[in-house]
């Protein structure tokens, strides 16, 4: 389906001390990918030896590995270390690209106009980080995964689609050299490998862990894709997350059994029209887009969704104290109150926790010292209290700061499903 390329690069090459083998492997959508495999110089000697005694001395040899990205014009070599980063396989022209625009508008909706700016980057200024992007949806064959084919088609080599269950394992290779890094049917529950993800988004450097080979350290410029069956579950988010973006994508109301070709055929004015696109402002953000741009329900409902158990309970019992009393506007408590009346014999839910909560997942901090009323209840105390004020509520049990300024929201508008 991809235009091929004929592959340029040497059959050995020598980095350090190491000998590799170039091996170059068609996947199913035509794809020329290039591996390094590890080569014994004996084999190579052996094999090569008879019809050249010279062979050894003529295989480029480089002093280290090296990832310099680049979609329009590759240098095999930067310094004396070898480039990881693979061909761009696809030229831009003029064209028409109908199909590649039903697509993009089905999965970003009213965010579609910052979508082509995020592939514009990724186009054409692959070292630059950007937030991690994640198409969620419970249904079935909605588009999520023609996107990832299509990106990884685009492009190519550069792009690891890989299983969750890789991030986790000591070994990297599979992606550490990789601008794209793509992972499909994503539930990532240990929160070893949350924590990498989000590390990687904002990464400068990777130390490469290969199986027999020592590890080296390069660039890193990865670009991270998840895509989940699981909308608000698939990761936990904290509330002040600014890394993702995440995107809920609907069932197409027509069928198009033959989009990833028309796709393809469209790649090279898709390309075309992003070159015509003005430069990003890369000055608002160092992942380009500023929080309020990327932010949308569907991110809420993920970082809600994330919060303990402790923190729900919390919610719904002040939820309750507020129901109660209609002029109440606002409720003054310790830790202490609030285990002492809702939590006295819950064994595994402590001071200690309670205020690391309020801390940690209300982000509230301690009043000055004061005579305050207890909850809602006549017996005042002197201390530091917490206060929650009653418009923090916006129904029974969901909380969010009422002094967020809601004008830099962005708020989801209906649409309609876009066939393709």
């Amino acid at each position: 389906m991809a235009k091929k390329f004929e592959a340029v690069l040497p059959t050995y090459i020598r980095v350090g001390t190491d000998y590799f083998k170039v091996i170059d492997k068609i996947d199913r959508f035509g794809i020329v990918r290039s591996e390094l495999k590890r080569w014994k110089k004996e084999e190579i000697r052996q094999d090569h030896l008879s019809s050249d005694k010279y062979f050894l001395e003529k295989i480029p040899k480089y002093d280290d590995f090296i990832i310099e990205p680049d979609n329009n014009g590759l240098s095999l070599s930067v310094g004396n270390c070898y480039n990881l980063y693979s061909k761009f396989e696809h030229l831009p022209a003029k064209g028409k690209w109908k199909w590649t625009k039903i697509l993009l508008e089905h999965i970003f909706g009213n965010q579609y106009t910052i979508a082509l700016i995020y592939l514009k980057v990724l186009y054409e200024y692959p070292k630059q980080a950007l937030p991690i992007l994640t198409l969620v949806s419970k249904i079935r064959q909605t588009g999520k995964s023609t996107f990832l084919d299509w990106l990884n088609i685009i492009f190519g080599a550069n792009v690891a689609m890989i299983e969750p269950d890789v991030i986790g394992s000591s070994f990297n290779s599979e992606y550490a050299s990789s601008n794209i890094i793509c992972i499909d049917e994503t539930i990532l529950d240990k929160q070893i490998a949350v924590e990498k993800i989000k590390s990687l988004a904002t990464k400068k450097f990777i130390s490469v862990n290969m199986k027999n080979v020592s590890q080296f350290k390069i660039p890193f410029f990865g670009k991270i894709i998840l895509a989940s069956n699981n909308e608000d579950k698939f990761m936990k988010i904290d509330s002040e997350e600014i890394r993702f973006w995440v995107r809920k994508v609907e069932t197409p109301t027509i069928t198009n059994h033959n989009i990833l070709n028309d796709l393809v055929d469209e790649i090279p004015a898709f390309l075309f029209y992003l070159k015509s696109l003005p430069t990003p402002d890369f000055s608002a953000s160092r992942m380009v887009f500023t929080p309020e741009q990327i932010e949308n329900k569907y991110l809420d409902a993920v970082k809600s969704e994330s919060k303990s158990g402790l923190f729900k309970e919390i919610c719904e019992v002040i939820s309750e104290v507020f129901n109660e009393n209609d002029t109440l506007n606002d409720v003054f408590f310790t830790p202490k109150d609030l285990k002492s009346r809702f939590f006295l014999h819950e064994n595994n839910i402590s001071i200690n926790y309670i205020r690391r909560v309020l801390k940690t997942e209300f982000n509230l901090q301690t009043l000055e010292i004061q005579r305050y009323t207890v909850l809602d209840l006549s017996n005042i105390k002197l201390g530091r209290p917490f206060t929650l004020k009653k418009c923090n509520f916006n129904n029974d049990t969901y909380f969010e700061f009422c002094n967020k300024d809601e004008e830099i929201k962005l708020v989801e508008s209906q649409q309609d499903n876009i066939p393709f």
